[in-house]
């Protein structure tokens, strides 16, 4: 172990937590993670209740990774963070139109809704936001090191960017055919207005940024910078493996949708078409993150 590595671990161990977790808690969170994979598995039609509860695994992975990673006030202000700015812009967008385009949740896909916007879908953006942070990190090589300056701000951009890929693949499947989201005036992109993905990307930005910034603190960096077991920053890239994953697999796995509609003419090239935008738009960059932690065997 090196110097600055000691003097990482002692620093993040001050406070009296563990800096690294238990070889049993590693197992734990590759139990986790596999079960992120595995959910990419389920088909549209399962039970509400049980789409929920798996639904959640990658939220509890990336709030228990990020724990290990950066320091648990680091994680909860993060998740705060992602939370709290997501829910008001979406509020704002759905009140007003001004921020993705004229759209409204309907009752009932994704629970129950607060100033019509339901929630539960703050908690899976949060997932999504770890997700591509760790892999905007991997790719930038600064995964186990801070980040500052102008470089926190394109690492920042970059994970806001390959949060857009993910909504850019994903929502004609949500919104188009499965209904979880209705746009009144459609788009030219599946039904989709193109300020859509503007908006996202900008709204990502802005709590990816506070991320940034949080992760800038020292004892952030204390814990981002003190050693960690074998696998844990791998695991942590590939978790954003899971989205395009699911994506990939809805016309492989979904013979149906809705309500038992053969998924047949136009949801069948939806579903057609977010494959191959999974497989050579969000993939790519994914596998640049693995190669870019094997090469600087930064794990």
């Amino acid at each position: 172990m090196t110097d600055a590595k000691k003097q990482a671990h002692a620093t993040a161990t001050s406070t009296g937590t563990k800096s690294r977790p238990s070889r049993g808690e590693m197992a734990v969170l590759w139990v986790l993670l596999a079960v992120s994979f595995g959910a990419a598995f389920m088909p549209d039609t399962i039970d509400g209740s049980l789409s929920l509860v798996i639904g959640l695994v990658p939220v509890a992975f990336a709030l228990w990774h990020f724990t290990w990673w950066a320091g648990a006030a680091t994680a909860w202000l993060s998740f705060a963070a992602v939370v709290i700015v997501s829910f008001f812009g979406e509020a704002l967008g759905v009140a007003t139109g001004l921020v993705f385009g004229n759209y409204y949740y309907p009752d009932g896909p994704l629970g129950p809704l607060l100033l019509g916007v339901p929630p539960l879908i703050q908690l899976q953006y949060f997932a999504m936001a770890y997700a591509s942070l760790m892999m905007a990190r991997a790719v930038s090589g600064s995964i186990t090191r801070a980040v500052g300056g102008w470089r926190a701000v394109w690492v920042a951009a970059m994970a806001a960017f390959g949060m857009a890929l993910l909504d850019f693949a994903s929502d004609p499947w949500h919104a188009t055919v499965l209904g979880q989201w209705i746009w009144r005036d459609g788009g030219p992109y599946f039904g989709i207005p193109i300020q859509n993905f503007f908006g996202w990307f900008c709204e990502t930005l802005v709590f990816l940024l506070i991320i940034q910034w949080l992760l800038a603190r020292k004892r952030a960096v204390a814990h981002i910078e003190a050693p960690k077991p074998r696998g844990f920053v791998t695991m942590g890239a590939l978790l954003y493996g899971t989205f395009p994953l699911a994506i990939v697999m809805i016309p492989l796995i979904n013979t149906t949708y809705g309500d038992g509609k053969p998924l047949t003419g136009e949801p069948l090239e939806i579903a057609q078409s977010m494959l191959l935008v999974a497989l050579f738009a969000v993939v790519p960059l994914w596998v640049a993150s693995l190669l870019a932690l094997r090469s600087s065997r930064s794990d």
